[in-house]
């Protein structure tokens, strides 16, 4: 229940920011994987988890997958987030894990603001208008702009990697927008549970016909490019907890976008960018700049102005 000052708004701001963490590490992980293992393989295992995690929780808390006739907008979003979550893996596969987020979520911002104002007709105070700039700001400096502009040439893969970026902010604004259509009232498990049986059922058919098409063609080291058999013990590890670190954060991203707006949540989102520079550090050893440190600070403003916003 709304009580007090952890309103609806904060709950659905708190739920974004920890669904950016788990979604951050997950792009970590999935980086890691994608050096060995194929890539319609790691998605696989992440639909594969995510589907006996949220069987689970339904079966435990003896919840239904009825939809309420809505599984023409639960077939729609589950594509969009497919599509999505395919463009994460070629993103973080030809950049740098900190620049990928923040080409993806730059371009998220921008598309579900415009979305949100044009489709679900969300009023916007002049409070959230200001720190939709200062996050984008943030992002902009964060992608580090003297670098980017004066030095760099940008080679095919990285324009691969750019393009990825961009297509995944697209599609994750779609997103976003068909979970707002459902509304409040399709529990966010339901949600999560037809996400994860298209996709599993999609990756599935394709990883079978690349299969199929390698035996047809007597190339049997072609079917390695759609699935291998992983022996290492870590690797399997790291492509189950990519599952888990995404279902973690579908079910706080998806309740936090059903309960907060649509610009509010594209701003808070950013947050991810903070977290990837982070592991950026930790785990790749790749040191920010002066330009990564004001950006953060950038957003960080950005997200209190949300908060502290009437």
């Amino acid at each position: 229940k709304e009580e007090g000052w952890f309103t609806n708004r904060r709950k659905g701001i708190l739920f974004t920011v920890i669904g950016a963490l788990f979604s951050s590490t997950a792009s970590v992980s999935i980086k890691l994987a994608e050096q060995v293992v194929p890539v319609l393989q790691v998605l696989w295992f992440k639909f594969l988890v995510m589907f006996v995690l949220v069987g689970s929780q339904m079966i435990y808390y003896k919840q239904t997958i009825e939809a309420d006739g809505r599984l023409f907008y639960l077939f729609i979003r589950s594509c969009f987030e497919n599509i999505a979550m395919s463009l994460v893996l070629f993103a973080v596969m030809y950049l740098p894990v900190g620049e990928a987020t923040v080409v993806m979520f730059f371009s998220m911002s921008l598309f579900m603001v415009l979305m949100a104002a044009v489709f679900l007709k969300e009023s916007l105070t002049c409070k959230i208008y200001i720190a939709l700039i200062l996050g984008l700001v943030g992002v902009f400096l964060l992608a580090n702009p003297e670098e980017i502009i004066v030095d760099r040439t940008f080679s095919v893969a990285r324009m691969y990697g750019l393009g990825a970026g961009v297509g995944h902010g697209l599609f994750r604004a779609l997103s976003s927008i068909m979970v707002r259509k459902l509304g409040d009232e399709v529990q966010s498990s339901v949600v999560i549970f037809y996400h994860s049986v298209y996709g599993l059922s999609i990756f599935t058919v394709l990883i079978l016909l690349g299969m199929l098409y390698s035996f047809l063609i007597g190339d049997y080291m072609f079917s390695e490019a759609f699935f291998i058999r992983i022996e290492d013990d870590f690797l399997l590890a790291l492509c189950l907890s990519i599952g888990v670190l995404m279902f973690i954060c579908q079910s706080f991203a998806t309740r936090g976008t059903q309960i907060c707006d649509s610009s509010i949540v594209a701003t808070v989102r950013n947050v991810s960018i903070v977290f990837s520079f982070v592991y950026q550090v930790v785990v790749f050893g790749e040191m920010p700049n002066f330009y990564a440190a004001i950006g953060t600070a950038f957003i960080g403003t950005a997200i209190a102005l949300i908060v502290t916003d009437k």
